[in-house]
């Protein structure tokens, strides 16, 4: 069975389970009547998310599904009631099983999971309420805005973990959380995590050192400068000597690393890496990568396939439209975002599954799905595989679509930038929104 299809299939089993009923409801009292949108209903209708207008979101979801109308006002009181950590439970229960059973689709980097944590600014219904939630304090800015963070497989696509937080949470308080969920959940194989500037910090390096926990972060050019600069080549390891002046800021934040500073005075040594982009800008990387396993050209390349998680959020918020949020609820702005995670890894899995099937013989360049045309297709027809219950149907289903995706290739275009939009004015207004 192609993973893709191990995927849906799985998905349903979930979401059709009695415990999951029991587990992703808010109240105890939540789902007991039967209703026009059931607990199963309400968990497909936010899979089912295309950012637009919501009443035309209703028409289209009640018209696929073939069930009576139901009005916006009965839908929201029903979302209301569903935990959307359903969502993300979902898709890390299937990346478990990727890694457990899929290993001949799993690529690697060197023997690990190579992963990218980054986080990206989220538009949400601009109104007191969600600048008061999650703007704290800088509500005077009149815009609302949601920090996201997620933690990204870089070479087979999946969304690994994601964090709603407040804006401008802590970058490095969010990267710690995702590494504490991803290792609670025994995967097969071992990780390198990468980040660009603002997620080193020596409190990090040094247990990632003491814990041999593999990481490649980017530095500020301020950071440990002064070492940096005595370097004689491009990749050397550095001392960083115990300075109190440097471990006193730890006292109130980390008071176990201060401790341990203070008693050991410990000096911390590091890999460092230089190199520079396409545009000759100096880039430093701080390491505990082995020279031997990893040197120097693999370090650019390995910083190179960091890429892929900016590639991730342009299509998360270019293509699935994952910033169209619904409705101002806390609880409904944490499921549209987490559902659209969801929806980006089924997406990715027919994308990979596609993939083995280009011949890329017949093509002078090397060529690649064409992820916007597949979003489409996913989007179109994956809530129609998941409530069919004819077996061949459904086969029929996955096949037909599994044969669409693979006639749209694009070009691999490397070293891909995307400009970023620093307007803070709203794309989506909750009340302007297309249609279509």
């Amino acid at each position: 069975m192609k993973y893709s299809k191990y995927f849906v299939t799985n998905t349903k089993n979930i979401i059709y389970t009695k415990e999951s009923k029991e587990k992703y409801k808010n109240k105890k009292n939540y789902f007991t009547r039967d209703r026009k949108m059931p607990f199963d209903k309400v968990v497909l209708y936010g899979l089912n998310k295309k950012g637009i207008t919501s009443k035309m979101e209703i028409e289209d979801f009640t018209d696929l599904i073939n069930s009576v109308d139901v009005s916006y006002p009965a839908v929201l009181k029903q979302r209301l009631k569903l935990n959307g950590k359903i969502y993300l439970d979902i898709m890390q229960t299937n990346l478990v099983d990727l890694y457990e059973k899929f290993t001949e689709d799993v690529k690697l980097f060197h023997g690990y999971i190579l992963t990218a944590i980054d986080g990206s600014d989220f538009e949400i219904p601009n109104t007191k309420k969600t600048r008061e939630e999650f703007n704290e304090y800088h509500e005077e800015e009149l815009v609302a805005r949601a920090t996201i963070s997620n933690m990204f497989d870089v070479l087979n696509h999946y969304v690994m973990d994601t964090i709603i937080e407040k804006f401008d949470y802590s970058e490095r308080k969010m990267a710690y959380e995702h590494f504490e969920t991803i290792k609670k959940l025994g995967l097969k194989y071992p990780i390198i995590r990468t980040g660009d500037r603002g997620y080193s910090g020596i409190v990090d390096i040094y247990y990632s050192l003491k814990s041999d926990d593999k990481f490649v972060y980017r530095l500020k050019k301020s950071d440990f400068k002064k070492y940096i600069q005595n370097m004689k080549t491009n990749d050397e390891i550095i001392t960083i000597p115990y300075q109190y002046d440097r471990v006193r800021y730890y006292k109130e934040e980390c008071p176990e690393f201060y401790k341990i500073m203070e008693e050991t005075k410990e000096d911390i040594k590091v890999r460092i890496v230089k190199i520079n982009d396409k545009d000759g800008e100096e880039i430093v990387l701080v390491t505990n990568l082995e020279e031997d396993k990893f040197d120097y050209n693999t370090m650019i390349e390995l910083y190179k396939l960091r890429w892929e998680i900016e590639i991730s959020y342009h299509l998360l918020k270019e293509s699935l439209k994952i910033e169209t949020i619904t409705s101002s609820f806390k609880t409904i702005i944490e499921q549209d975002i987490y559902s659209q995670m969801l929806a980006f890894n089924i997406i990715s899995a027919f994308a990979n599954d596609a993939q083995k099937e280009i011949d890329q013989t017949k093509y002078k360049n090397e060529m690649k799905i064409n992820m916007n045309m597949a979003i489409g297709f996913v989007k179109k027809t994956l809530i129609l595989i998941i409530i069919e219950e004819d077996r061949n149907k459904q086969d029929e289903m996955f096949e037909l679509l599994m044969k669409k995706i693979p006639k749209y290739i694009v070009p691999v275009k490397k070293d891909r930038h995307y400009p970023r939009n620093k307007n803070k004015k709203n794309k989506y207004s909750i009340n302007k929104r297309k249609s279509f």
